[in-house]
């Protein structure tokens, strides 16, 4: 066989392989795309744990697919749901690392919030009926500046009303916090760490409950104090707002 009809072979095979991988290619795709809106049906129909297996299953077998980043996001929402934080904000932290510009980056974010939000009710319902001033708001804390942060990043962001509320009922959560502090001071007579706690209350949770309280506590503190102008002054303060 001469050489010019073993190049036109080879030039006939290597069209036919090509086409055959790009059909492999296009039917793999095909695939992940069904399975893919099978896992978000999952999701929509609250199957988490089935979602989860299924996702999971598509994350290790496609390290390179198209659909990586949105895989990751449902994970995320889908552990997030069925309170398995750990593995959620194990996801988040990759999210980030591999995609820090992503278009729903601010999602990813919430959602991470979220989570300290709920981990922080669970501490402060296990130590409601016990002295609960000893339990320190750690994750409230963390959540409060994370939204507060996002707020600056991210103004535009379809999650700013929410985020707005979350961020008022974490100021009231960590004005009762120190509201109870101040408090456990005033039963000990330790009145210049009320006062000093009450404008701490004053000056970071200004719109809540708990900057009322603190300035009735401060005005006794300095009463007790006989420090009796600057009682005066608070009083005068509580009259004028009708509180």
């Amino acid at each position: 066989m001469c050489k010019k009809n073993i190049l036109i072979i080879f030039i006939l095979l290597s069209i036919h392989l090509s086409g055959y991988a790009e059909n492999i290619q296009q039917n793999k795709k095909i695939k992940e795309k069904i399975f893919y809106k099978y896992c978000r049906n999952e999701l929509k129909e609250k199957k988490f744990y089935q979602a989860i297996q299924h996702l999971e299953s598509m994350k290790k077998n496609n390290i390179n697919t198209s659909y990586s980043d949105k895989i990751q996001i449902n994970l995320i929402y889908a552990y997030y749901k069925i309170e398995n934080f750990n593995m959620a904000q194990k996801n988040i932290n990759q999210f980030i690392q591999l995609y820090p510009k992503h278009l729903n980056i601010d999602y990813v974010l919430y959602i991470k919030s979220l989570i300290d939000i709920a981990l922080d009710k669970n501490i402060f319902f296990k130590t409601f009926l016990i002295q609960n001033y000893k339990s320190d708001p750690i994750y409230a804390k963390r959540a409060f500046f994370q939204l507060k942060d996002f707020l600056f990043r991210y103004p535009k962001s379809i999650y700013i009303v929410n985020i707005k509320k979350d961020l008022f009922n974490l100021k009231q959560r960590l004005g009762q916090y120190n509201l109870q502090i101040l408090k456990y001071y005033f039963k000990n007579k330790k009145y210049i760490a009320v006062i000093n706690r009450g404008e701490e209350i004053i000056k970071n949770f200004p719109e809540t409950i708990s900057s009322i309280k603190a300035l009735k506590y401060m005005k006794l503190a300095f009463i007790k104090l006989k420090i009796f102008d600057t009682a005066q002054k608070i009083d005068k303060i509580i009259q004028i707002n009708n509180i």
